[in-house]
C-alpha cells in the first residue's frame, strides 16, 4: 500500500491567529500529525508513504522541518489561500504536485492541524476500513452528534420556526443517529480526489473516534478549553498518551 498523508495549513486565520502554529501542552499542533504518522509507520511497516506540507507560512514550513526534514514542500497557491476555498482543492493541488501520476498512491490522507486528538487505533481504523471497502471513493471520521435534526434541532426562515428535518418523532430514540464530521481525518482515492470538488459526490464511508468535546479549534475558546481538558485526556487515555510522547 502506498500512501500520501497530506498537512495542510495557511498563514491567515480569522478565527484565532496563527491556529497552525499553536502549541499543545508545549508540543506543536502539529506534531501530533507528525508524532501519529510515525507511529503508524512503525506498527505497519508494509505500508510506504510520504507526507505532504501544503502552506504559504514561512513559520510552518520552519517548524515542520525542525520535526522532520523529509516532508515534502508544496507552497499553497495565492489562489487556495483565501477563507472560502474548500479542503479538498488544496488537498487536490497537494496530491498533484507529489505525484507522478494518477497511480503513485493507493490512497491520499490528510490530517487536520487543529484536531490533534487522534490515535493510532483511529489512523489504522481509518486506513484499513478504508482499504477493505473499495468501492468508497472517500472515509472521513466522524463523532456521535449532540443534537438531532429529526427531532431537536430547529430552524428559522423568516418569523416561522420549525424542525431541520420534518418528522413526527417525539422521542430521540426513535430518530435515526446522525453523527458530526470531525474535520480530524479523510481518506481519498486518487481518482475521486482529482475529478470531484464535493465529498458527497462519490461513495462515502465513515468511521467513528470518541468524542472529545473539543476536536477541531476554531477559536480562542476551543483552544482555552482544550488546553484546560487535555492532562485529563491523557490521563485516562494510553493511546493518545502515545502520540504525545512520539
Amino acid at each position: 500500500m502506498n500512501i500520501l498523508f497530506t498537512i495542510c495549513g495557511r498563514a491567515g486565520s480569522k478565527g484565532l491567529a496563527n491556529k497552525n502554529l499553536k502549541k499543545l501542552a508545549n508540543k506543536p499542533l502539529v506534531g501530533y500529525a507528525l508524532s501519529l504518522i510515525n507511529l503508524f509507520g512503525e506498527a505497519n511497516p508494509a505500508v510506504n508513504y510520504e507526507i505532504g506540507l501544503n502552506t504559504d507560512s514561512e513559520a510552518l514550513i520552519n517548524l515542520v522541518e525542525s520535526i522532520n526534514e523529509n516532508v515534502k514542500l508544496v507552497q499553497r497557491k495565492p489562489e487556495l489561500a483565501t477563507d472560502v476555498v474548500g479542503k479538498i482543492e488544496v488537498i487536490r493541488d497537494t496530491f498533484i504536485n507529489l505525484s507522478e501520476n494518477k497511480d503513485s498512491y493507493d490512497f491520499i490522507i490528510d490530517l487536520d492541524i487543529t484536531s490533534p486528538l487522534r490515535t493510532l487505533c483511529d489512523l489504522e481504523n481509518l486506513v484499513y476500513s478504508h482499504s477493505n471497502n473499495q468501492d468508497k471513493d472517500v472515509y472521513f471520521s466522524v463523532v456521535p452528534s449532540r443534537r438531532n435534526p429529526y427531532f431537536n434541532m430547529v430552524k428559522e426562515v423568516g418569523d416561522k420556526v420549525s424542525i431541520v428535518n420534518k418528522s413526527t418523532f417525539t422521542a430521540r430514540q426513535q430518530a435515526p443517529r446522525v453523527f458530526d464530521m470531525n474535520a480530524s481525518m479523510y481518506s481519498f482515492k486518487p481518482d475521486f480526489l482529482l475529478n470531484s470538488h464535493y465529498i458527497f459526490s462519490g461513495e462515502v464511508g465513515m468511521i467513528q473516534m470518541k468524542d472529545y468535546l473539543i476536536l477541531d479549534i476554531d477559536s480562542e475558546e476551543d483552544f482555552e478549553w482544550l488546553n484546560f481538558l487535555f492532562p485529563k485526556f491523557l490521563e485516562d487515555s494510553h493511546e493518545l498518551l502515545k502520540v504525545y510522547k512520539n
